[in-house]
């Protein structure tokens, strides 16, 4: 029977199954029906096409940094931190991303959104730098650095972040539109590498009854007589 930490644990691939990808999607053809709109080529498009583009687009960034912020958040429930100081430390940072994202939603200077962008990555990143953390590498000259499926969340978590800050020039210049659909070309290939490591790393983590089962000394019972 499942605990309620297990349930947490399928948060972040739920999250990610139900919404996130479904709107990625949405995302992706609204894009791409934006453009045809700017250029002309299809012209009976409505122009609510380009807002409809951007608000999803918004939705689908604020998932995702919530959908990083759970999985962190399992773990460190899950395998415990070494003292209630750094504890405390881990929920302030927790908190902290979450406000700058809630911020970045709100604010219209440049120099406030960039600065509440890299604050919530800055926070993700703090949290993912922990022990706890499940990363196969960190050194970029290995393999399994490019292999792993937290360095490819969280670049693609910031260059969601950088769409979401960036929109107000990504709308005038056509320099940052071209910029843009460059971005968000590596958005979709990392999307589709998370979705690989994503389930291999699941995998790779037994099951909570097998990994009991194994260290169980034989013939040995989990009921006290």
């Amino acid at each position: 029977m499942l605990t309620s930490l297990d349930w947490l644990a399928l948060l972040h691939p739920v999250l990610a199954v139900l919404f996130i990808y479904p709107v990625a999607g949405t995302v992706v053809r609204l894009g791409i029906l934006s453009r045809e709109h700017r250029t002309g080529y299809n012209p009976k498009l409505p122009a609510t096409v380009r807002t409809e583009h951007w608000e999803h687009g918004r939705w689908l960034t604020s998932a995702v940094v919530l959908a990083v912020l759970i999985a962190l958040g399992y773990t460190f429930i899950a395998k415990g931190v070494p003292s209630a100081g750094q504890a405390l430390l881990l929920g302030l940072a927790w908190l902290g991303s979450l406000l700058a994202l809630l911020a970045l939603w709100r604010v219209r200077r440049p120099a406030l959104r960039a600065g509440f962008a890299l604050l919530t990555w800055a926070g993700l990143l703090t949290l993912g730098s922990q022990p706890q953390v499940w990363r196969l590498g960190d050194n970029p000259l290995q393999p399994e650095f490019w292999s792993s499926h937290y360095w490819a969340g969280m670049l693609l978590t910031g260059l969601l972040l950088y769409n979401l800050a960036a929109r107000p020039e990504t709308q005038r210049s056509p320099q940052m539109r071209r910029l843009h659909l460059i971005v968000n070309l590596l958005v979709t290939v990392l999307f589709a590498v998370q979705g690989i490591t994503g389930c291999r790393d699941l995998l790779e983590i037994p099951p909570r009854a097998t990994h009991a089962a194994a260290v169980q000394p034989a013939g040995g019972s989990s009921t006290a007589a």
